[in-house]
């Protein structure tokens, strides 16, 4: 994972009541009910329908095996990063530095600019200078580059944004921005694909800790176990193994349990560490795309091993837990001990 000065990530609604600027009014989204902003490709669908259904249905010869069921056209992304501003033209940057000098606050108080030095939501004179917040591009770095340029759909987006830029108290953490959308093509001068923003939340990975803790009671080393694995690099959240990895470290805590009581051990089963993560594509076949995941966990007094998995919906905008949590026994350890 990577960040800069200003971006940042909370947990979902249902991890983290951290997610939520006390500067901007509390607006819960259910992630289910989101309507899905149509990418430039969805344009073209009525026509990819209209040839199919003038084409013959494809009549399989014996023994020959039917093809994959097509894939979702599109361009989910669930990717976490670090928020930055970039002026589109000196003329807007002219604008924000002098709207900056008469606040009396430098040229990278982003938060205190748009916000108007931060005046309660309910002040009026609080959107005084959104006009520069809706015109500058907001360019998300992964692993210290710059990846996507952020478009919110809606003025609770950009207030989500805007809330991200806000510095931490008592902190020089950097804030991690988590965004869920969809891309489009590059129609900026960066030449960055696009992210239709649908949702955006954010934290310091102290809030990230403090929140998994609180919700699953794990312990620290259970929790950065987890976190090693699942975000060891940083990934753009484009991909289905990507974003169901993004979607359990930050809305799963049940996996921060498994790990926690399997490192401190029970009468059933001797304490064990999280050895690796691994995924893995349910059914080529599904009209649904699933993601498998794999926890290793090796017993620390002993070479015995122990295995949970637990499955991701990833076929839409939103991913959600398909099965939960569960141990199983790999066929070829069941083959071996046969």
């Amino acid at each position: 994972m990577s960040e800069q000065n200003n971006d940042g990530a909370s947990m979902d609604p249902t991890l983290a009541n951290t997610e939520q600027s006390e500067d901007i009014q509390a607006s819960s989204q259910n992630e289910s009910l989101v309507t899905l902003e149509a990418m430039a490709l969805s344009d073209q669908q009525p026509e990819l329908n209209i040839e199919q259904e003038q084409t013959a249905p494809l009549q399989l010869q014996p023994n020959e095996v039917s093809p994959p069921i097509q894939r979702n056209a599109h361009d989910y992304i669930y990717a976490l990063g670090q928020l930055n501003i970039v002026f589109p033209n000196e003329g807007i940057k002219r604008q924000f530095l002098s709207v900056a000098m008469d606040l009396g606050v430098n040229e990278k108080a982003y938060y205190e600019v748009f916000t108007n030095k931060a005046l309660p939501v309910t002040n009026p004179a609080r959107d005084k200078y959104l006009y520069l917040a809706e015109q500058v591009d907001w360019v998300l770095h992964i692993d210290q580059q710059p990846r996507y340029v952020l478009m919110p759909t809606t003025p609770v987006e950009l207030q989500q944004l805007i809330a991200a830029l806000k510095p931490p108290s008592d902190t020089l953490e950097p804030i991690y921005t988590c965004v869920i959308g969809h891309v489009s093509a590059a129609q900026n001068d960066l030449a960055l694909p696009e992210v239709i923003c649908q949702q955006v939340y954010h934290h310091t990975l102290t809030d990230l800790h403090n929140t998994i803790q609180q919700i699953s009671s794990a312990e620290t080393n259970a929790i950065q176990d987890v976190i090693r694995e699942l975000e060891l690099k940083p990934n753009l959240g484009r991909n289905d193994y990507d974003r169901a990895k993004n979607f359990v470290a930050f809305r799963y805590p049940d996996i921060y349990v498994q790990t926690h009581k399997m490192l401190t051990g029970s009468n059933a089963i001797p304490n064990a560490s999280l050895l690796r993560i691994a995924f893995t594509h349910f059914d080529p076949q599904s009209e649904h795309q699933l993601v498998d995941i794999t926890l290793t966990y090796k017993e620390n007094a002993s070479p015995r091993h122990h295995y949970y998995f637990l499955r991701v919906d990833v076929s839409g905008l939103y991913p959600f837990i398909n099965t939960e949590i569960q141990p199983f026994m790999p066929l070829q350890t069941m083959i071996a001990s046969g």
